[in-house]
């Protein structure tokens, strides 16, 4: 690990426990993630919760700047709703602000997420989460603002972040297979603080279609723009290359 040939650093929500653990454990041999964090509140409303992700923002030139000091390969904003919640146009505004901070190629899982469906060549998706109604549907805006027709969706509808960090494996997979598959050309699993990894080999055979979680689309665009072109989970996205992801970076 001492001798990684990608050294990778993350944003991460200071309540998420999946992402970092899950990252590692997928990643192949040399590549390496470093984490900073950034606050962000436990709420009682749905109300507060939008305005708790949406704060987290002010936080990320000092995050980037903090891991930029590291020597990282690029560095991921690993939040997907932090970064989808304010449409198109402003995540794409916080992937620039990122690289200026930390001088390097610098991302976000929306971003990441968008990049991965269209190399994949997805036009219509099914998408599931465990997001609350306002929050998903931003995620459903977010995805249509970029060309992806979302045509089935289903959500768990919870409000505390710790509580997503504590669903099984098994949540997700089983949400998968509930939601409407039957136009669909791909599923998204939308939530960095959600365990998929470990079942997505698995769970894209099963389904038929590609499968992209979050957390997959943050460990593949790290590799891509780190120069890893090999290794990671045995899915479609990680035979991608990542030619839409910097063309969409414009690096």
């Amino acid at each position: 690990m001492y001798g990684s040939r990608a050294r990778i650093g993350l944003i991460v929500p200071s309540t998420n426990s999946v992402v970092e653990p899950e990252l590692t454990s997928h990643a192949p041999d040399g590549v390496v993630f470093y984490a900073t964090r950034v606050p962000v509140a436990e709420v009682a409303t749905e109300a507060e919760k939008v305005a708790s992700i949406v704060a987290m923002r002010d936080r990320l030139p000092a995050a980037a700047a903090e891991l930029g000091s590291l020597g990282p390969a690029a560095v991921g904003y690993a939040c997907t709703s932090g970064s989808f919640l304010e449409g198109r146009d402003v995540d794409a505004d916080t992937c620039a602000a990122l690289c200026a901070a930390s001088g390097v190629p610098s991302y976000t899982t929306s971003t990441a997420m968008v990049s991965a469906l269209r190399a994949l060549g997805v036009r219509r998706l099914a998408v599931v989460t465990p997001y609350i109604a306002p929050v998903a549907g931003g995620a459903v805006d977010y995805l249509e603002q970029n060309g992806i027709e979302v045509v089935g969706r289903a959500d768990l509808g919870l409000l505390s972040n710790l509580d997503k960090g504590r669903l099984p494996v098994s949540a997700a997979e089983e949400l998968v297979r509930r939601v409407d598959l039957s136009t669909a050309e791909a599923v998204m699993i939308s939530c960095t603080n959600w365990r998929t990894l470990d079942r997505l080999t698995a769970l894209e055979r099963d389904v038929g279609v590609p499968v992209v979680s979050s957390n997959l689309a943050t460990l593949w665009a790290g590799m891509r723009l780190a120069g890893v072109a090999e290794g990671g989970p045995d899915v479609r996205l990680m035979g991608m290359p990542g030619d839409e992801l910097r063309n969409r970076l414009g690096s």
